[in-house]
């Protein structure tokens, strides 16, 4: 079961603010987001003013796809400091019982649909360096498989069952460089800036497969569920133009079949659990 958040944070959350000597803090509830709480604090300290986030984890919100972790949220943020494609990390605190990130709030448009701006972006996180202790994702045909197979095996009914026989089958590939991966790349969780992008809600980083991250801001699915029109086959195609290496656009339309039925069995599974918009969004990913 989630932890229920009210939309004004709790008394034990605004005193650790405290400690910062600010001034007539602003607390507002920022929606969209699926998984954890976050306000926007705005004010008045020493020194001049602030804006900042304020995220509180639900820990219970963790699966084996997203597992919103704070700790390697926290390293993912510090590694990317001035490269403009993360907020900035003010702080790591914690109030009882749960764990809560402090950033700058990063001014933005909400991205209305994945774009070649953003696998632009993408391809610039991949070029740098990943920090030490982020979960090692497994890109290969063979565990990409396992973990589709881990959600099905979750699930009862038709869906599931026809699921199962529509099991995609990819030819070999050679395995892929690792580089540092968002892990969530949804268009929830990439915001507007110009003729730039940049990420947010960095909790599920990792190190893999360029295209584990390819296949999850382009997956209908997560366009689905937060409100986007999943892209068109052409659009996705346009979009691919932006990333800046051939070899990996080629590799994820080779693995995007497995991928797309990967994220159709965690929907499923995810409808089970009794998130209905999800059984919507398995059928959407492999129409």
């Amino acid at each position: 079961m989630s932890v229920r958040f009210s939309d004004a944070p709790s008394e034990a959350l605004r005193r650790q603010l405290e400690r910062y000597a600010a001034r007539d803090l602003r607390w507002q509830r920022l929606s969209g987001g699926r998984t954890n709480a976050l306000w926007r604090v705005t004010g008045d300290r020493d020194g001049g003013a602030l804006d900042w986030v304020v995220k509180l984890y639900d820990p219970t919100r963790a699966n084996a796809l997203f597992p919103n972790d704070g700790t390697a949220e926290r390293a993912a943020l510090r590694a990317l400091a001035t490269t403009g494609l993360a907020p900035e990390l003010i702080d790591d605190i914690s109030v009882p019982g749960q764990r809560c990130l402090i950033y700058g709030h990063m001014a933005g448009r909400p991205l209305v649909q994945t774009d070649a701006a953003v696998l632009a972006a993408l391809g610039r996180l991949h070029a740098i360096a990943p920090p030490e202790g982020l979960r090692q994702i497994d890109g290969t045909p063979a565990g990409i498989s396992r973990q589709a197979e881990t959600f099905l095996h979750g699930c009862m009914g038709p869906q599931a069952a026809e699921l199962w026989r529509q099991r995609p089958v990819v030819g070999a590939i050679a395995p892929a460089a690792s580089c540092f991966l968002h892990g969530d790349p949804t268009p929830a969780n990439a915001l507007v800036r110009g003729d730039r992008r940049c990420f947010v809600d960095w909790q599920c980083p990792g190190v893999g497969d360029p295209v584990a991250d390819l296949a999850i801001a382009l997956s209908p699915a997560m366009h689905h569920v937060y409100g986007r029109r999943p892209l068109r086959l052409s659009e996705e195609e346009t979009a691919l133009t932006g990333y800046p290496k051939a070899g990996v656009v080629a590799r994820y339309r080779h693995l995007r079949p497995l991928y797309r039925w990967r994220m159709a069995a965690y929907c499923l599974w995810k409808a089970s659990q009794g998130e209905v918009i999800y059984a919507e969004a398995a059928a959407l990913e492999i129409s």
